[in-house]
């Protein structure tokens, strides 16, 4: 249909010579076209150009394929780079921004998105159809849920720059650099590859689910690519001395199979995009006699929770790949990591984070918790068909036994919370975000001051508090940790926070872990109210779990 459309709508005044603006408002036609083909019209998904991002476009071009701003004040060469990415986040000053700048804009600023570099058109082929050879070529080699095809259909801002490689070829080709930019509309569609199989192991007895969906484990060996996570499978098993038999990791991004050492008992897993990670040996969900019932529903109120967790949370180096793998580690305790850990709870972030608790935290009623997203808080359960060597009575001792040589160490809940009464509630009474562009402007790197208050509107001192960040890398790959700073002098002001440097076209994301003061309670009911949201919500609140972070500040908060 794009033939009709191109008549019905007579884009170009001049069919030969069409003029900037004309293309770019064809541009904006046809891929909303292509995106009501596949049910894409609501509001949410009309793309529209953006001047600013054209002009991003151009000037990441002109910085990789030009010398004009190899200058004192632009430091960053690309002239023998091999990085087709060289100049990707090139930005000019506002004031050597101006001769560009059209009417109406008095300076482009840096703006969270994404972008691409496409090769398959040709110079000498009509504006009306140049855009489609990039566009075909991306959706036929990636697939719809390609990671770059996902911008062509579901972000709502647009800017594209077009440059001749060969200006003396007739037949050359036209390199296309996309800026792409604004709200991401929802993906409508499931990925095939999900409810075809592909990612399952469709093999009798054994389980086809990863344990570990979205990590692998250390020392993984690559042995190729395979068609689905099957022919992994039978890869693995039929390599006697390369292989191990129980781990064995799929990736969906690029359908490569790995597998591990013969000798590896534990997987210390790692969180990567698009990995899928098997433990073909039965899950045991019981160790020392404590298990975690992983069936129960988890819930708001009552434990097991989701988005909560219990005081004195204390996270584990090393991580795991789910809440029952996060207690083997604690009760193993090889590496001497979790000698502080009581028996009573255990904490799970889906990014692959392990908290336990100390053996005094008895106790974790909901008014005792706080609301941290990503979190499942799990009560660990005496099993009933654990047989232990000895018939020693229960003890509450925190550090586990090398064997299981004695009855579960298992402290029974009391009745009533372990916070007093008379513990005053502080809450974060300011919040700011800063960025710094740094690396000659391919990177940023956040700074966050937090301030800290009594229910008085006292500043505190000596507020130790917990931030965790979440950052996807440009090559898919994932990381997270936590940082930490402790409020100082009389305004209560915490700002030693670290961060990583994040991608000018990344983001990263700060959530809430805990703040820490002796007689103090945190409660995020009084935390200053984030105003870039619609229902102006509290910072950190159920409503403004995180806040996402781009080159230019929080982006929002959701």
């Amino acid at each position: 249909g794009l033939y009709e459309l191109f008549d019905e709508t007579q884009p170009f005044a001049d069919v030969v010579n069409p003029t900037k603006a004309e293309v770019d408002y064809w541009h904006a036609t046809a891929v909303n076209h292509v995106r009501a083909m596949v049910g894409y019209t609501e509001e949410q998904y009309i793309i529209k150009p953006n001047k600013c991002l054209h002009l991003r476009a151009l000037w990441s071009d002109e910085k990789f394929r030009t010398r004009k701003w190899d200058t004192a004040d632009y430091p960053e060469r690309c002239e023998f780079s091999t990085n087709p990415h060289c100049g990707e986040g090139f930005m000019p000053s506002v004031a050597d921004q101006q001769e560009y700048l059209p009417e109406g804009i008095t300076s482009c600023p840096k703006k969270a998105g994404s972008a691409g570099l496409f090769s398959a058109a040709k110079s000498n082929i009509p504006w009306s159809i140049k855009w489609i050879r990039p566009f075909c070529a991306t959706l036929g080699g990636e697939g719809f849920w390609g990671g770059h095809t996902g911008p062509w259909f579901h972000r709502s801002e647009f800017g594209w720059g077009w440059w001749d490689t060969d200006p003396s070829n007739f037949n050359s080709n036209a390199g296309l650099r996309t800026k792409w930019s604004g709200d991401s509309g929802p993906v409508k569609y499931e990925n095939p590859d999900i409810t075809s199989g592909k990612n399952k192991v469709l093999v009798d007895n054994v389980n086809p689910n990863p344990r570990f969906p979205g990590f692998e484990c250390d020392g993984i060996n690559w042995l190729g690519g395979k068609n689905n996570a099957t022919e992994c499978y039978y890869t693995v098993m039929g390599l006697e001395n390369e292989c191990g038999k129980r781990f064995m990791t799929y990736n969906t991004a690029n359908n490569g199979c790995g597998c591990y050492s013969p000798n590896m008992a534990v997987c210390a897993t790692k969180g990567v995009s698009g990995r899928l990670t098997w433990d073909f040996e039965p899950v045991v969900s019981s160790f020392d006699g404590l298990y975690i019932d992983i069936d129960e529903s988890l819930s708001q109120n009552s434990l097991p929770y989701t988005g909560r967790v219990c005081p004195q949370i204390n996270w584990m180096q090393g991580g795991g790949g789910d809440a029952s793998h996060c207690l083997q580690k604690m009760i193993e305790n090889i590496d001497g990591l979790f000698d502080d850990c009581g028996r009573n709870f255990v904490t799970f972030n889906a990014a692959g984070g392990c908290a336990c608790y100390p053996p005094d935290q008895t106790t974790c009623h909901k008014s005792e918790t706080s609301r941290q997203s990503g979190r499942s808080t799990y009560e660990l359960k005496v099993d009933p068909s654990y047989n232990p060597p000895t018939t020693s009575p229960p003890t509450t001792s925190g550090k586990p036994s090398g064997s299981p040589t004695s009855a579960p160490k298992f402290d029974q809940p009391s009745s009533a919370p372990t916070s007093s009464s008379s513990d005053t509630v502080m809450y974060i009474a300011s919040l700011k975000i800063t960025v710094k562009t740094v690396s000659n402007g391919e990177k940023f790197k956040p700074k966050v001051i937090v301030a800290v208050k009594d229910i008085d509107k006292n500043a505190l001192a000596d507020v130790e508090i917990t931030l965790r960040w979440e950052m996807t890398k440009r090559n898919g790959t994932f990381k997270a940790d936590t940082t930490v700073a402790t409020t100082k002098g009389n305004k209560g002001k915490a700002k030693k926070f670290k961060f990583p440097k994040v991608s000018v076209d990344g983001t990263l994301d700060l959530l809430f872990e805990s703040m820490e003061k002796d007689g103090y309670q945190y409660n995020e009911d009084y935390n200053q109210k984030n105003k870039q949201s619609n229902s102006e919500c509290r910072f950190f609140s159920p409503e403004c779990l995180f806040i996402t972070i781009g080159p230019n500040g929080p982006v929002y908060t959701r």
